[in-house]
């Protein structure tokens, strides 16, 4: 039991979190969403302890203009004193985050419990491990916390935790436990935080690790600096459209929570409306940097009413084909490269989109659409200086991608019978896409803005016959 003392320098070291120099620290992490943001503030939401390991700090923080945001920060207090020092750094909180999940632990604390959910499989596995399982923290820029234990299992810690089924561990439990699709890590559980008449957050995912070579990102920027290679290009192309097609087969299955669903007028009518709001969205901040915009930006002022028509086109007939749960995040950043094959990690979906929209069921050629975008990202970033090869590159390999995966996912409820239909919902997922990833580089990276408002430009040309 923690004595009055800790819990009065806990007392203390929580109540630093609301200083100016906490705000600082917060902007300098990599996993934290607000650097465009003015703070407002801060308050501790909860403290929850994990055992005498430290403590889960979720954080509430609140800005000027936009709605506040929730953070988690594993914590412990220094032995010299009431300051917070990162808990992920001691092995002994690893230990006890591990414990948690293979003992399917309930640890009262806060105002409700953390709570361990062992996986099927895992559970005859981690009853034969030898306990404590050495462990490090993976040093990577990433929007979340990554533990490695005994290298052979993989935790990642959510940064920002929602309320909510989480679709990572969601769709990871629904592949991988069923046995429906290979491709991706196996399931081994979550931690979860359960409070009084709320959802529970997810608060950490347990996975299978998978040795790699690294990311799919990574492996096409090494192969595009080589001299062209197209063959081998190609062959891994279309084995990603193939592996690609299987996820959306596994992912369409018949029962209560993953069926497919019908592509509604109301539905149609939804996602219009979303891409008419983005689209304007991407108006206003084009509008805001337009003495810094390139070429490309300054002419798509013009051409707002015809990017609104190319929506519009899901209105015009009914579309037969169902919807169903996708990746919704889908790049060459989000596969693992294991020199052999290619495995599919990151089903948390868009994270500027709120965790119900991440949840809703859509045309899986919107991640075929994201697929694309990433070939076109990774030929701008090594080849801006040669654009034709540039182009032929992206047309090459984004040629065989989508014909490896037609070919396999022929037949399937998702796709249009039609391919005509399939070519005009395709066109409107990339411009989808598109628009989603200006607005992002315009308020993240503006240096790569350029990449999405010449895709943008070319689906129009294309659409328009130019």
């Amino acid at each position: 039991m923690v004595g009055s003392h800790d819990e009065y320098a806990w007392a203390d070291a929580l109540a630093a979190l609301r200083s100016d120099s906490f705000a600082e620290y917060l902007r300098s992490c990599r996993w934290f969403g607000g650097k465009a943001q003015t703070l407002r503030g801060v308050q501790v939401l909860e403290a929850l302890s994990v055992g005498n390991a430290g403590r889960m700090i979720l954080l509430q923080v609140n800005y000027r203009d936009a709605p506040a945001e929730t953070y988690l920060l594993p914590m412990q207090l220094a032995v010299d004193g009431a300051v917070l020092v990162d808990a992920l750094e001691d092995e002994y909180f690893r230990a006890a985050l591990l414990e948690i999940i293979v003992g399917e632990q309930r640890l009262c604390c806060g105002s409700g419990e953390l709570a361990g959910v062992c996986g099927v499989e895992f559970k005859a596995l981690a009853n034969e491990m030898v306990k404590p399982l050495p462990s490090r923290v993976l040093k990577v820029e990433q929007s979340n916390s990554s533990l490695l234990y005994d290298e052979r299992f993989f935790l990642k810690l959510y940064r920002r935790p929602e309320l909510g089924e989480n679709p990572d561990a969601e769709l990871l439990r629904h592949l991988s436990e069923g046995k429906r699709f290979a491709n991706v890590p196996g399931y081994c559980g979550v931690i979860e935080y359960r409070a009084k008449d709320a959802e529970p957050r997810v608060l950490a995912l347990l996975v299978a690790n998978i040795p790699c070579e690294g990311t799919a990102w990574n492996s096409t920027l090494t192969a595009l600096a080589q001299p062209l290679k197209e063959g081998g290009d190609l062959e891994r192309a279309r084995r990603l459209g193939e592996i690609t097609a299987e996820m959306h087969l596994a992912l369409a299955a018949e029962d209560a929570v993953f069926a497919p669903e019908a592509f509604t007028a109301e539905y149609r009518n939804f996602l219009c409306r979303s891409m008419e709001a983005a689209t304007r969205r991407m108006m206003q901040l084009l509008e805001q940097k337009r003495d810094v915009l390139s070429e490309e930006g300054g002419s798509l002022l013009w051409r707002e009413q015809e990017i609104l028509r190319r929506h519009s086109v899901l209105m015009e007939h009914p579309i037969d084909a169902t919807r169903i749960r996708i990746h919704g995040d889908y790049h060459l950043g989000q596969v693992l490269d294991t020199g052999s094959d290619f495995v599919i990690i990151d089903f948390e979906g868009e994270p500027g989109r709120p965790l119900n929209e991440r949840r809703i069921k859509h045309s899986p050629l919107r991640d075929v659409a994201g697929m694309l975008r990433s070939f076109d990202y990774a030929a701008h970033t090594v080849l801006a200086q040669q654009p034709e090869r540039a182009a032929a590159w992206v047309e090459s390999v984004s040629g065989a991608f989508l014909d490896a995966y037609l070919a396999t996912a022929k037949g399937a409820s998702f796709l249009p019978a039609n391919e005509q239909e399939i070519r005009v919902l395709l066109e409107v997922c990339l411009l989808e896409k598109a628009v989603y990833e200006v607005c992002y580089e315009l308020n993240n990276r503006p240096d790569w803005a350029a990449i999405p408002l010449r895709g943008i430009t070319r689906i129009l040309d294309r659409s328009a016959g130019r």
